[in-house]
């Protein structure tokens, strides 16, 4: 077999274990399978024999997140140019990276999690979205209302809001990978984490209801949709 055969076909194998499958008989494989280089349920084939082919397909999925992660910030500083001097568009835009993000990072990352770790990394990681889109939705509104320089700082700071969002994703799921390879369970402080988290999001979320209220009432579109049915009346 040539040798550029051979490089096809180590490709097409990690395609399919990146992809959550068996590099043998390419049936979807369980979590924790790939990373532990345990034998396929199905054909007994070991996904990955040695730890120097644990760390090539870790390596694998970091580059491949890293090249998703930066297509949604140049997607989102683009888009914002035009946004920034609406209100709420910029915050939107936010929300759609967050589920690129959520798609093309965090769904790859999780299935080779075990099904206990990859509840709580996933639970974990969705209230942190929570928090962040909160947050960053009192910092844009807020830049909404500063003249000229509010729009060039919306632009930066939601660029830079989507990179800081998925390089934390990407770190704590090669944390948890890598731990999950080692065998490491889970830690009892992980899960009070969700807790909170879960605080923090009420406080943040009712922080951004209260400051969305001021600036619909700011804009004028709570006096024209209360206004409307004494006006018809």
């Amino acid at each position: 077999m040539s040798v550029t055969a051979v490089a096809g076909s180590e490709e097409h194998e990690l395609a399919l274990l990146l992809g959550g499958r068996c590099r043998s008989c390419a049936e979807r494989i369980p979590g924790g399978i790939a990373l532990r280089g345990q034998p396929c349920p199905r054909c007994g084939e070991r996904t990955l024999p040695s730890p120097v082919d644990r760390e090539v397909l870790h390596q694998l999925a970091s580059e491949r997140a890293s090249a998703h992660l930066w297509v949604a910030v140049l997607a989102v500083g683009a888009a914002a140019l035009a946004a920034s001097w609406f209100p709420l568009l910029t915050s939107v835009l936010l929300i759609l990276a967050l589920v690129w993000i959520r798609v093309k990072i965090v769904r790859p990352a999780l299935q080779f999690l075990t099904p206990q770790r990859r509840m709580v990394s996933r639970l974990t990681l969705r209230l942190a979205a929570g928090c962040f889109v909160a947050a960053a939705i009192l910092a844009h509104e807020l830049l909404t209302f500063v003249p000229a320089f509010g729009a060039l700082a919306k632009v930066a700071l939601s660029a830079g809001q989507v990179a800081a969002a998925g390089i934390f994703a990407r770190r704590y799921l090669s944390w948890q990978t890598e731990r999950e390879g080692l065998g490491i369970p889970l830690a009892k402080w992980e899960v009070a984490l969700l807790v909170g988290f879960l605080l923090m999001l009420l406080a943040f979320t009712t922080a951004a209801a209260m400051l969305l209220w001021w600036v619909f009432q700011k804009i004028g579109v709570l006096q024209t949709f209360l206004a409307g049915p004494v006006v018809g009346g």
